[in-house]
C-alpha cells in the first residue's frame, strides 16, 4: 500500500473543508477531496470556532499556527503595532524589535531576544506585512454633509430598515449622584481619581428601531467586587485601565455579532464613525461596515441625534430612584458597576422604537422598506416629579442643579484613545490580574444576598397576585409572568436534585 503524502491545509482551507462537510457531505467524501486522514478531519472540525477566529483576523494563508514563547510580549507588541497603523505612523522592522524588547523588561521576561528569526515568526503569527506609508488619508471636511445624506440611498438600496445599524460610545459618570452634577460637569477624565467614576457603554439599534443591540459596558477593573458570586451579568462586559473603546474591544464585538448574524443568515449594513478604535477591523461576512465622514458625527450618527441622550435620561431616572429608596430606608446611596449594569439595560430598555426610527430619519436615512417617514415624535414628559428631584439633592446645596444638567453631566466625556505602554502591559500581563478588585466596591461585596428558587417562587406568586387585584386590564402580563418561572424552572432542572434539597 502506497504510503500518503502528508497534505498541510492553510488555515482558510480547512475553513472551507468545513464548510463542504456541513453542506452535508459524508466523511468519507470530504477526506476524499481534500487528501486528509479522518483523524485529520475531525480534529479541524473540533477547532472550528479557533479556525474561524484565526481567519477573521487575516491569517488565513497560515497553514500551521506556532505558539509563541512570550504571548503577553507579543500580544502587547501586536496591541502597540495595531495603535500605531490607526493613525498611519510607519511602523518598521527596527522599530518593533526595540519596543519588543522594552515591553520584555517592562513586564520582567529575561533571556529574551528580538533576533530576526523572532522577528519573522511574529509577522507570520500576527499576519503583519510590513509595506511603504505612501501617504495620509485627508479629513472629509462638514461641508460634505448634504452630498452624503443625498447620496445614502444609494447605500441603503439593497438592505431593508430592519438591517440597516449604527452603533455609538457614550462616556456615562455612574456613580454621579443628583449633588455632584456641577462637580463632574465637564470633566474629560483621561485619569486619576475621576477616572473611578466612569464606564463607557456602546449602543446599537436598527432603523426601523426593532432591534436594540445588547449593551456592552466598559469599566477599569477586571474582576469589581461586585461581581462576586454573580454568573450571568445584565449586560456584556469588557475593561482596560481607562475605560475606553479600543479597536480590540470593538473587533471582538464585531466578530460576535457577526457570527449572530451568520446564525440568523442575515447580511447587514452598520454604521460607524471613524476613530482610532474602529479602524483595522478584520474582514467581515454578514456585516459591512460603512464610516461616517470625518468631523460629521453630531449631524449624521442616528445616536448622537437623541438615542445616546434618551438612553442617559431614562439611566438618571435610576439614579434618582435609588437615591429616594435608599433615604427612605435611611442608607446612604452607593452605586456601584453591577448595579450600573442594571440601571443601563433598563434604560436601554426603556427607548422606544418611534424614538430611534426618528433619529434615524432626522439623519437622512430614509427608505422605500421603512415606515420612519409615518412616525411622529414621542409626547412624552422627559421630566422627573419636582418634589423627588428636591429632595434627592442635598439640603445644603447653594447650587441647584436642574434635571437637564443632571443628564448632561458627561457631554463630552471621552470614549476611545490611545493606551500608553503601561496600559498595554497592564491589560495583558498575568501578575496585573491579581489587584484588578476595585477598591472603592468593599461594601458590595456584603450587600449581595443569594436568592433561592423558593423565594423566587414566591415572589412571582406575589407578582401574579398584585396584577390579580389592579386594573391594568392588559392580560399578557400573566403570560409574561408564566414564561419568567419557565425560564427559573429550566434552570433549576440542570442540577442534580439532592436528598438534602427536600429540606430546605
Amino acid at each position: 500500500m502506497p504510503k500518503r503524502k502528508l497534505q498541510s491545509l492553510s488555515l482558510r482551507e480547512k475553513l472551507k473543508l468545513i464548510s463542504v462537510y456541513e453542506s452535508g457531505k459524508t466523511r468519507e467524501e470530504v477526506c476524499a477531496e481534500f487528501n486528509v486522514p479522518k483523524s485529520t478531519l475531525c480534529r479541524i472540525i473540533q477547532s472550528k470556532h479557533k479556525i474561524e477566529s484565526q481567519c477573521s483576523e487575516r491569517q488565513g494563508k497560515i497553514k500551521r499556527v506556532r505558539l509563541s514563547k512570550y504571548p503577553e510580549l507579543e500580544q502587547c507588541l501586536l496591541t502597540w503595532v495595531k495603535q500605531l497603523r490607526n493613525i498611519n505612523f510607519p511602523v518598521s522592522g527596527p522599530m518593533i524589535k526595540e519596543k519588543a524588547q522594552d515591553l520584555a523588561r517592562r513586564l520582567d521576561i529575561h533571556n529574551f531576544c528580538s533576533s530576526n528569526g523572532w522577528m519573522e515568526g511574529f509577522k507570520k503569527r500576527n499576519g503583519i506585512v510590513l509595506k511603504t506609508n505612501c501617504g495620509e488619508s485627508n479629513a472629509v471636511d462638514v461641508n460634505k454633509c448634504s452630498q452624503w445624506i443625498e447620496d445614502l440611498p444609494l447605500i441603503l438600496r439593497n438592505y431593508s430598515a430592519d438591517d440597516i445599524f449604527n452603533a455609538d460610545e457614550a462616556g456615562l459618570f455612574y456613580k454621579c449622584l443628583p449633588d455632584k452634577t456641577f462637580t463632574l460637569k465637564g470633566e474629560s477624565c483621561h485619569g486619576g481619581k475621576l477616572s473611578k467614576e466612569r464606564i463607557t457603554v456602546l449602543l446599537g439599534a436598527n432603523m426601523s428601531g426593532t432591534e436594540k443591540l445588547p449593551i456592552l459596558l466598559i469599566g477599569k477593573s477586571k474582576f469589581p467586587r461586585c461581581f462576586k458570586g454573580v454568573k450571568t451579568l445584565p449586560v456584556n462586559y469588557q475593561n482596560n485601565n481607562k475605560a475606553w473603546m479600543t479597536s480590540v474591544i470593538f473587533s471582538d464585538w464585531l466578530n460576535n455579532l457577526n457570527q449572530k448574524m451568520k446564525a440568523q443568515k442575515r447580511k447587514i449594513l452598520m454604521f460607524v464613525d471613524n476613530c482610532t478604535a474602529h479602524n483595522n477591523m478584520p474582514d467581515l461576512s454578514h456585516i459591512k461596515l460603512v464610516y461616517l465622514p470625518a468631523n460629521t458625527t453630531s449631524k449624521l450618527q442616528p445616536m448622537n441625534q437623541g438615542i445616546i441622550n434618551n438612553f442617559k435620561l431614562y439611566y438618571r431616572k435610576e439614579v434618582v430612584r435609588h437615591v429616594i429608596k435608599s433615604i427612605e430606608d435611611n442608607q446612604c446611596p452607593q452605586i456601584d458597576v453591577l448595579q450600573a449594569m442594571r440601571f443601563a439595560r433598563k434604560a436601554w430598555f426603556s427607548v422606544t422604537e418611534t424614538t430611534i426610527a426618528n433619529c434615524f430619519k432626522k439623519c437622512g436615512f430614509k427608505s422605500e422598506l421603512t415606515v420612519a417617514e409615518s412616525l411622529q415624535e414621542e409626547d412624552e414628559n422627559f421630566g422627573i416629579d419636582l418634589e423627588d428631584w428636591n429632595l434627592a439633592i442635598s439640603n445644603d446645596n447653594n447650587q441647584q442643579p436642574t434635571f437637564q444638567d443632571f443628564i448632561n453631566v458627561d457631554d463630552g466625556l471621552i470614549v476611545s484613545g490611545e493606551l500608553n505602554e503601561g496600559d498595554i502591559v497592564h491589560a495583558f500581563s498575568s501578575s496585573s490580574l491579581e489587584n484588578e478588585e476595585e477598591d472603592d466596591e468593599k461594601s458590595a461585596e456584603v450587600n449581595l444576598v443569594k436568592i433561592s428558587k423558593r423565594e423566587a417562587v414566591k415572589a412571582l406568586e406575589t407578582l401574579h397576585s398584585y396584577f390579580e387585584m389592579s386594573s391594568i386590564g392588559d392580560q399578557s402580563i400573566f403570560d409574561k409572568i408564566y414564561n419568567i418561572e419557565k425560564h427559573l424552572m429550566a434552570d433549576s432542572s440542570k442540577r442534580q436534585t439532592k436528598m438534602t434539597d427536600f429540606y430546605n
